[in-house]
Order: C-alpha cells, then sequence, then structure tokens
C-alpha cells in the first residue's frame, strides 16, 4: 500500500549536511499533521560518505539516507542531482504524492498545500526574479528558451509573473520545491529531458548554472501540467524580502510556512543581515529556535569578504563582456592575504 506523501532531499559531504539536517529538524519540529511524512535524503554521486555524526543525526530523525551513483554522467554539475534523484525517487518511492526540497529550506507551519487535490499533478514557485527569463521575442535571451522548446516540443505558450518586479516572462518555476503527483509522471520527464538538453549542450548566456530549473520548466509547458502556484508563504525567499513586490512581503515570523535561505548562514553577519530585512517582525519563537540551530550546527563559515568577492567577480565578468579586463578580485585577494 503506497504512502500518501514522501519528502525528497540531496545530502553530500560538506555545507549540504547541517542544512539537511535543520531542515529535517523543521520538519519534525513544526509541520504537525506532516510532520512525521518520510523523508529520503540521496547522495548522488562517487566519493567520500557523509559524516557519521550527520548519519546518526539522521537516524535520529528517522531520515532514510543512501548514497546512490546515479550521477555519473554529468558528475562534475552539482545540480544534475536534482532531476536525477527525484526520477529515482518516483520510480522507486511507492508514494502519491512527491515533495522535492532543496537543502537550504526550513519550515515553521503545516505545508497543507502539499496535499494535492485531484485535478492538479503539480504545485511550485514562480522563479524570484527574471535572472535568465525571458519576456518574449525582444528578449536578448530569448533564443535559449525558443531552442528548449524547439528540443523539447512545447507547443503552447506559457507565462507567469515574477515576485520581485512583477516581470511578465515566459513560465520559468523554482526547483527548489517542487510537488507532484507521482503518477503524472513528471520527474522522469524532467531527467529525460536534462540528458537530452546537457548532451546537446545547450545553456543558458549565463552558463550551466539555471539548466536543470529552466528544463523543469519547459518539460512542464512540453507536458502541459496544470501548474498551480504555491503561495508567497512557501519557499518565502528571506533574503530578497526587501526586493519582493510590496503585497508579497510578510510582515511577521508565524506567517511564514517554510523560508529559502540561500547562503545566508553561509556567512558570519547572517543575524545582522536578516535585521535588515523592512517591517519584518522577527519577534518570535519560531525565530529564535532558527538562530539556535544555525549556530548548534556551526553554519556561518565565511567572512563576509567573500561575498563581496562575489558581486565584484560578477561585474568583472560584466566588463569584460566590453572587452575591459579588470582584476580587481585577485588584488584584493592578494592584499586580504598580507
Amino acid at each position: 500500500m503506497s504512502i500518501p506523501i514522501a519528502f525528497i532531499i540531496c545530502t553530500e559531504p560538506g555545507r549540504l549536511e547541517a542544512q539537511s539536517l535543520m531542515l529535517a529538524e523543521s520538519i519534525r519540529k513544526f509541520c504537525g499533521e506532516l510532520k512525521d511524512t518520510p523523508i529520503y535524503s540521496f547522495h548522488p554521486r562517487v566519493g567520500e560518505p557523509i559524516s557519521k555524526q550527520t548519519q546518526k543525526a539522521f537516524e535520529a530523525l528517522q531520515v532514510n539516507h543512501q548514497q546512490v551513483p546515479i550521477n555519473q554522467e554529468f558528475h562534475e554539475y552539482y545540480l544534475a542531482n536534482k532531476p536525477l534523484a527525484c526520477a529515482y525517487a518516483e520510480q522507486n518511492i511507492d508514494a502519491e504524492i512527491l515533495v522535492f526540497l532543496d537543502s537550504d529550506k526550513c519550515f515553521f507551519s503545516t505545508p497543507k498545500e502539499f496535499l494535492l487535490p485531484v485535478n492538479c499533478n503539480v504545485r511550485l514557485r514562480p522563479e524570484y526574479g527574471q535572472g535568465i527569463g525571458s519576456t518574449g521575442f525582444r528578449d536578448s535571451q530569448e533564443w535559449y528558451w525558443q531552442k528548449l522548446y524547439e528540443v523539447l516540443g512545447v507547443k503552447r505558450e506559457v507565462f507567469v509573473e515574477t515576485p520581485i518586479g512583477k516581470k511578465r516572462i515566459r513560465a520559468y518555476w523554482n526547483s527548489g520545491l517542487v510537488v507532484v503527483r507521482r503518477s503524472a509522471g513528471i520527474f522522469t520527464a524532467w531527467k529525460e529531458n536534462f540528458e537530452k538538453v546537457m548532451r546537446l549542450d545547450i545553456t543558458p548566456p549565463q552558463g550551466i548554472y539555471f539548466v536543470e530549473q529552466s528544463v523543469l520548466s519547459v518539460t512542464l509547458c512540453a507536458l502541459e501540467e496544470n501548474v498551480e502556484h504555491l503561495p508567497a508563504n512557501y519557499s518565502y525567499p528571506l533574503p530578497l524580502h526587501n526586493r519582493l513586490s510590496t503585497e508579497l512581503q510578510i510582515k511577521h515570523w508565524n506567517d511564514i510556512i517554510s523560508i529559502h535561505y540561500f547562503n545566508l548562514f553561509f556567512y558570519n553577519d547572517w543575524n545582522t543581515q536578516i535585521k535588515k530585512l523592512k517591517k519584518l517582525n522577527i519577534n518570535s519563537e519560531k525565530y529564535l529556535w532558527l538562530c539556535q540551530e544555525v549556530v548548534r550546527l556551526k553554519m556561518p563559515r565565511v567572512s563576509v569578504l567573500h561575498r563581496y568577492m562575489l558581486v565584484i567577480r560578477r561585474m568583472e565578468q560584466k566588463l569584460r563582456n566590453f572587452n575591459l579586463d579588470i582584476n580587481l578580485s585577485t588584488w584584493i585577494e592578494k592584499m586580504a592575504k598580507l
């Protein structure tokens, strides 16, 4: 007999271990009637296993962790883990509903929207900003989407509105939280399309990083699925709070179902960064629990300088497009070591 719902995550050695542990802990503590939902953690690449300490913590949280070498062809591209692990889960876990979660998530209330109605096979959120998305035929990134549409057989145009800037772009959804009905075969189709696109070497203008996410979006269009959007308080992009459209900004921590925190807790100034989020009331026991877990799991590892260096490198890359080769980041790194 199949179970109603199961959660899927990917955990590999390093920073993902602490993130997956906090995610699992938040599910067990705050997810109410879904707190005992089975959690399956996959380590999809060959290599060193996760630490014994993490394995023991997973056992205590009743997380089923497996190291299965299903990402071999695209071993160097870690985001390939997502479609490959999801398809593996779809073919091997007997659950009516599967929920894939990036590890940089944390829950604070019951995600009732995960229980899909009969006429819906998939729920997820639009990508937060335009990113590699296209507004249409006059967009400089349109060629990429047209190529995907051609290769993957999209017949019908679909558009979504971004939470940042309220831009109307071709259907582009965030792949960090995806709820599917297993019988629809969406994850398997995602994997097959991802492999096809990778072998054809079709990549976005900014590089390979968002291939798996854009391919998921185009796969849903090709399948002509009735995609429903999860509410704004699901996978709430915490570091982007100040940039969200005003009506989508959450004012109180207790109104959040789950957060998406990206690299926020990777930096030593994470608490200061949260306090810069405008009109967000963090006077909540749930927020205090989060702070305690970030410290207990030793998640902050990097100085603030690292964040600034990433910004400078992005600027340098843009300048190179105009044949301006400026290596300010290299000079800063040398001075920082003195």
